[in-house]
């Protein structure tokens, strides 16, 4: 069931949208922990990532219903 989940387009669309949406932010995070450097203030990184999560949460949720539910049907689009 999770590998038809998987297969759904809508769900590997929140899942690329989750990604770009928060790649940017956790870059900077781990620059910070790797360089030491402190002080800065990722404001926008933070925005992004904020309007970029729940439409992504929303696209993985529809796609893994959508996969549920053609798994039940025997694989048959709906």
């Amino acid at each position: 069931m999770f590998k038809e989940i998987l297969r759904t387009k809508l769900f590997r669309a929140g899942a690329a949208l989750l990604g770009i949406g928060a790649s940017p932010l956790l870059l900077y995070i781990l620059y910070e922990l790797v360089s030491g450097s402190t002080g800065g203030n990722p404001i926008g990184l933070g925005l992004l990532f904020f309007v970029s999560f729940w439409p992504a949460v929303i696209l993985m949720g529809l796609g893994a219903l959508s996969g549920a539910r053609r798994c039940r049907n025997g694989g048959k689009p709906l």
